[in-house]
């Protein structure tokens, strides 16, 4: 053990009354509560943008291959993938599963109201997981072969028109300048939180579109389909673009959705103003603690010198004292974040107005790098910034010092 290192331990371990302890306990304080701060900030907005994303994508999927002059054009031809167009695709590395969808505004009317709903068909094939989740009542529907007449609905639009599972749902649509309607039976409420999606999506068989839109059992509206991997969304993208070729619009969700992605990327604009703030309250703190156990160790930088040891071993000896007090902190930090984020994880303590924010509770993702990246940065920066205080120790005078006690 070097004699630096061991004068920091007498130094910190000492007793009695003295300036700096209460400092030091504010030190460390300061620095847990930064520290947690951070981390609890990545891990809410990292758990708050994994939540919307699903949502986004459990309505829209991740890709949607659509016509290509779908914008252009009022057109209801459709499309068709072949069995090998579809096997093309799922050879994609990235791609989870491809299904098809056709939609139909439309208008649902009860004897007291009506609401203006978009139809959504799926068929067999559809990833039923997102909508299992967020399921209230009843049960997800059952596909037929020859179609069926079973319908979703969205709480909003239940508590709406007041109804319940096992009602009769009677949709009008408006084709070829006549009024035409579809009869459904409900088996199943779900809720998002998506206002947007909630207000207006019902959930059907595909082939009851089809129908509405005189179309063959192959022709659909498009294709979604669904990555495994989010991050890799735009490379990906870029392979079913390839895959198809030129005949075929590719849209991802970021394209359809893209309100909602440009918020989501501003949150993160605040969290680095967050962990900018922190990070400031931090390096203020520790510098300050650090020039106040010098000014209150003169006469022991003094001595020191007296006895021969130069001004960078006393240098080390501080930057030690001021180390252990960045470690407690951020030990006790990532304690306290963690603590709370498992109780939050557990027991949703902390809620969130639906309305506003999408969710019911406030969400968190607890990300082991951006962890260990937290500590790591504060520690650096911390420790760099104790350089600048540290250098007054070098224009302590040995004799004056000596004197001053």
């Amino acid at each position: 053990m070097n004699y630096e290192y061991f004068l920091a331990k007498r130094l910190i371990k000492r007793k009695g009354k003295n300036l700096s302890r209460p400092i030091i306990i504010i030190a460390t304080l300061s620095i847990t509560l930064g520290v947690a701060v951070m981390i609890l900030s990545i891990s809410i907005l990292q758990g708050f943008k994994s939540e919307i994303k699903e949502k986004i994508v459990g309505f829209a999927s991740h890709v949607q291959v659509l016509p290509y002059n779908l914008k252009q054009s009022e057109s209801l031809d459709g499309i068709s993938l072949s069995q090998k167009e579809k096997g093309e695709l799922l050879s994609i590395n990235n791609v989870k599963s491809i299904s098809p969808f056709a939609t139909k505004g439309g208008v649902i009317k009860t004897k007291t109201d009506f609401q203006g709903v978009m139809l959504k068909g799926v068929d067999k094939d559809y990833d039923t997981t997102f909508f299992h989740h967020y399921l209230k009542k009843g049960r997800f529907l059952n596909i037929k072969t020859n179609g069926g007449s079973e319908a979703l609905v969205s709480k909003v639009v239940a508590e709406k028109l007041n109804l319940s599972i096992g009602d009769k749902l009677r949709v009008f649509f408006y084709i070829d300048n006549n009024y035409r309607a579809r009869a459904f039976s409900i088996v199943g409420i779900y809720e998002t939180g998506l206002s947007d999606y909630d207000e207006r999506f019902v959930i059907c068989d595909i082939a009851q579109v089809q129908g509405l839109n005189s179309w063959g059992k192959d022709t659909v509206e498009g294709y979604e389909i669904l990555l495994k991997d989010f991050s890799l969304l735009d490379q990906t993208s870029e392979k079913i673009y390839y895959s198809l070729g030129e005949n075929m619009t590719i849209q991802t969700i970021e394209e359809i959705e893209p309100n909602l992605f440009s918020w989501l990327d501003l949150l993160d604009s605040n969290v680095v103003l967050i962990l900018i703030i922190m990070m400031l309250v931090s390096i203020v703190t520790i510098t300050s603690t650090l020039l106040i156990i010098i000014f209150e160790q003169t006469t022991t930088i003094g001595v020191l010198k007296s006895m021969g040891s130069t001004s960078k071993s006393i240098i080390k000896i501080f930057l030690y004292n001021a180390t252990y007090i960045i470690l407690r902190g951020l030990l006790f930090g990532n304690a306290l974040a963690l603590g709370i984020a498992f109780i939050q994880d557990k027991f949703n303590i902390f809620k969130l107005p639906q309305e506003s924010y999408f969710l019911t509770s406030v969400p968190i993702e607890i990300s082991a790098i951006q962890i260990i990246m937290v500590n790591l940065v504060t520690i650096i920066i911390c420790v760099a910034a104790l350089l600048i205080p540290a250098r007054s120790i070098s224009k302590i005078d040995p004799i004056k010092s000596i004197r001053f006690d």
